[in-house]
């Protein structure tokens, strides 16, 4: 009769933002905190780093059990079993080039970066693909099977979560075409192989094809997993409470910088505003911006695209929600706590914002100058110019984790600040940049009242 023996979970992992996992603390590196490489400086994602995000996601979804993650899946059994859950490491399915991300704090008495705060992250663009393989050890845990198969559920439906800076958004990721091989007995001299170790997916998917059962995305959330979504859009303000509808009172713009390597690589293309008389031969050799935009290519494209960083979200929502509590008088405990500090995480998860492929995306090219106020000319060499997205429509999401129902209230509070316009984002604010129209698409439990 045949016994369980191994059961095999294979999908791809797909990057819905930029990744970045620790790798080795180099003093010579020219980033602050390097993505992780092999012997052969391929981009790893480590088993371990795997198997810890897979344990969070079954710990968020088991939460209120007395035991979240079982002792055969976290290898305490007696202190010396390893774990019945063995993730393989995984390599990005076509060659990628890394791309470098730069951080900032932002002083919020001055709305400007913060003195010694500035850092850079090295990641890999959205897009990247990753093949995925689990074994468990189902001959010691038939069970462990049942609950991988949840917890990739989950995972199937966008809920992975996985390297550093998540809460600023990075690292969010979901399984594309998981696929459960259940192994007995009968399978022993199949499984493992090591002739074919370089490439398990392709054995497992010639060896064991008849076996393959399709994993399902999950049709619940996980508990107290609240997501947050919508939209942010630039372009002609028409203002709800004029009526007609078609008033234009103005242009809404946004300008976020980047790493100053994207001052480097940005060119002139059909997306930008051009004033009438610019010969278009000449446009090329005349764009030479002092700050652009940050964009990015995504895996697959070869456009570069402004988006909006999920930390440059991040940080006007803390400063607002902070401000907002200040002024009435009362304490910022609840903002330390949805935002997190260096001594607790967040409970408030932001993703990058990317353009809506279904709206148009047009950019313009400034000119400014300080003003010279004994000669009201241009100020000595004060003349210099910046990039801004004219008109767009991003979509951004955010995921609100084990919130009390007063911490819900206060982004509720703070979202709807935001759809008054009152939060502005990235550079140039008091230059007209950064007042978007925000608007929820998405609030859990909202319909609820809850």
């Amino acid at each position: 009769m045949s016994q369980p023996y191994r059961t095999l979970f294979m999908g791809t992992l797909v990057q819905d933002s930029f990744l970045s996992v620790g790798g080795r603390d180099d003093p010579t590196a020219s980033v602050d905190s390097p993505f992780c490489l092999d012997g052969s400086n391929r981009p790893t994602l480590r088993g371990s780093g795997l198997a810890g995000a897979l344990v969070a996601t079954l710990r968020r979804m088991r939460r209120d059990e007395p035991e979240p993650v079982p002792k055969t899946i976290s290898g305490s059994v007696d202190g010396r079993q390893p774990s019945v859950w063995r993730c393989f490491n995984s390599h990005p399915r076509a060659e990628t080039r890394p791309v470098v991300r730069q951080h900032v704090a932002i002083d919020p008495r001055t709305g400007a970066a913060a003195t010694g705060m500035l850092f850079d992250v090295e990641t890999l663009p959205p897009g990247i693909r990753w093949p995925f393989l689990l074994e468990v050890d189902t001959s010691r845990d038939a069970q462990a099977a049942d609950l991988a198969r949840q917890v990739l559920g989950h995972w199937a439906a966008g809920r992975c979560l996985l390297g550093r800076e998540v809460a600023r958004g990075l690292g969010w990721l979901r399984l594309e075409n998981g696929r459960e091989y259940v192994l007995t007995s009968e399978h022993l001299e199949q499984w493992p192989c090591a002739c074919d170790a370089n490439d398990y997916p392709g054995y497992i998917a010639a060896q064991f094809q008849a076996l393959a059962r399709p994993i399902k995305p999950a049709a619940t959330p996980l508990p107290d997993w609240c997501e947050i979504s919508g939209t942010l859009t630039a372009g002609d303000y028409r203002p709800a409470w004029h009526g007609d509808g078609e008033s234009v009172w103005g242009l809404d713009s946004l300008s976020i910088g980047g790493h100053a390597g994207d001052e480097l690589i940005a060119h002139w293309n059909d997306r930008f505003m051009a004033p009438d008389g610019l010969a278009e031969e000449a446009r090329d050799s005349l764009f030479d911006p002092d700050f652009t935009v940050v964009t990015c290519v995504r895996e697959g494209d070869d456009q570069r695209l402004p988006y909006i960083p999920g930390s440059s979200l991040r940080g006007p929502l803390r400063h607002a929600l902070a401000r907002r509590r200040r002024t009435r008088g009362e304490g910022t405990e609840d903002v330390d706590t949805l935002f997190g500090t260096t001594q607790q995480s967040a409970k408030l998860l932001i993703q990058d914002a990317f353009p809506d492929p279904d709206a148009e995306l047009r950019l313009a090219w400034f000119q400014h100058h300080a003003e010279d106020e004994f000669t009201a000319s241009t100020y000595g060499s004060g003349k210099f110019d910046r990039v801004a997205v004219m008109q767009g429509r991003f979509r951004w999401r955010m995921v609100l984790e084990g919130a009390r129902p007063e911490q819900r209230q206060a982004l509720r509070e703070l979202l709807a600040l935001a759809e008054h316009g009152q939060i502005g984002i990235g550079g140039g604010q008091w230059r007209g940049h950064g007042w978007l129209r925000w608007q929820i698409d998405r609030f859990d439990g909202e319909e609820d009242g809850v």
